[in-house]
């Protein structure tokens, strides 16, 4: 009952938010065209990034599950094509995570609580493709952290660098403000235990990108046995490789909280 009640609630929320998302302009343009039968008009990579899918310990089916759902998500987005002005957005590509479309139990992140539940791993998913986007500067639009650093050094992501995604809650959301069209690749390579994900270009991309994140603040747990939290800053700055530092912009900041946990 509570699972059916957490489900309509996620509904409601995903349906209120494709209204806001109307009422901010971001549905403008949605970009749905998969097209790899054109992948060598788009020859310039603009960036790429991997990301080790861990393995937990005993837990094979789990892994089993984890593995085929971020497979299944991968093939809604290898592939698509950013046309200038377009957004990207999660939620309008991935189908609801459910039985009935295919998705299966998996570990998540619930109410600060690492639990299993249908569609676990699309975090990994959005987290390499928020970190390709990142990379290739495209205007990230809406975005979410990881509310608990669930797995300490094991995690598979720099802390500020993480995209998490639950449907009708949180979304990732990016438009290619250039003038380029884009193609975003992403693939899951089971055998290597990689996601990669990549953002390439029909021109040189034209301005370099630098991204850095930093550990503002420790935030201590409340007990002994605790986890503790963090406040990060992550910021990126775009310029050429021969204009001075001083001349490069900042064009995204965040500061994302991580709360301590037990």
């Amino acid at each position: 009952m509570k699972k059916i009640s957490r489900n309509l609630k996620a509904l409601i929320r995903q349906n209120l938010k494709d209204i806001n998302s109307i009422w901010r302009g971001y549905t403008v343009d949605y970009s749905n065209f998969q097209n790899l039968d054109n992948c060598s008009d788009y020859t310039y990579q603009w960036s790429e990034i991997s990301t080790e899918i861990k393995k937990r310990s005993g837990l094979a089916d789990i892994n089993a599950n984890r593995l085929w759902n971020m497979e299944l998500a991968a093939k809604k987005i290898h592939g698509l094509i950013l046309s200038p002005g377009q957004i990207f957005d999660f939620w309008y590509c991935i189908p609801r995570p459910t039985i009935a479309n295919g998705y299966k139990e998996g570990p998540t992140l619930i109410g600060n609580q690492l639990m299993n539940d249908v569609g676990g791993g699309l975090c990994q998913i959005s987290t390499t493709i928020f970190q390709a986007m990142l990379w290739a500067n495209l205007q990230i639009l809406e975005r979410s952290n990881h509310s608990i650093d669930a797995h300490g050094e094991g995690r598979f992501f720099t802390l500020g660098q993480d995209a998490t995604v639950a449907y009708g809650y949180k979304n990732l959301i990016a438009r290619n403000h250039s003038q380029t069209s884009l193609q975003l690749r992403l693939e899951v390579l089971a055998e290597k235990s990689r996601v990669i994900a990549s953002v390439w270009g029909t021109t040189p991309k034209p301005l370099s990108v630098n991204i850095s994140s930093t550990v503002l603040e420790k935030l201590p747990p409340s007990g002994n046995n605790g986890k503790p939290g963090w406040r990060v800053e992550t910021v990126r700055s775009v310029g050429t490789e021969t204009s001075p530092a001083s001349e490069w912009q900042v064009n995204y900041r965040a500061i994302d909280i991580y709360h301590p946990h037990a």
